[in-house]
């Protein structure tokens, strides 16, 4: 169903705008140190908040080879038209990423990429 089906806008209303919006960007890629790759990170940060929110983090251990992992960068925003796009999102993701995994890009091979979205609302059903 999802936040976009008939239930959920029978219950919010016809007219319910989000509150807010989650942004998710990420990828699974190989090339990673197999011996570091053994665990996971679930809400993690290494940057500080900003004007336009704050990045979180997280990757785990990809099931496809001992060197994959999967690694996401998410931020809870307001739903202000001024906030960054998915595409300025994953611009930030891959600058930071090497610092967070302690990794170079140009080590990895990426298998494939996420990206998406979804609403937020303060008084939810």
């Amino acid at each position: 169903m999802g936040f976009g089906s008939p239930a959920v806008r029978q219950a919010r209303g016809a007219d319910a705008r989000p509150d807010g919006v989650c942004l998710v960007v990420g990828s699974c890629a190989s090339g990673f140190d197999p011996a570091k790759n053994t665990s996971g990170d679930l809400i993690y940060t290494c940057t500080d908040a900003t004007e336009q929110g704050q990045y979180f983090w997280e990757a785990f251990p990809a099931g496809s080879g001992a060197d994959h992992r999967t690694t996401y960068m998410f931020s809870y925003l307001d739903a202000s038209e001024h906030r960054p796009s998915l595409e300025e999102m994953f611009e930030d993701y891959w600058r930071i990423m090497p610092a967070y995994q302690n990794v170079e890009l140009e080590h990895l091979k990426v298998q494939r990429v996420l990206f998406g979205f979804f609403p937020t609302y303060r008084d939810s059903p």
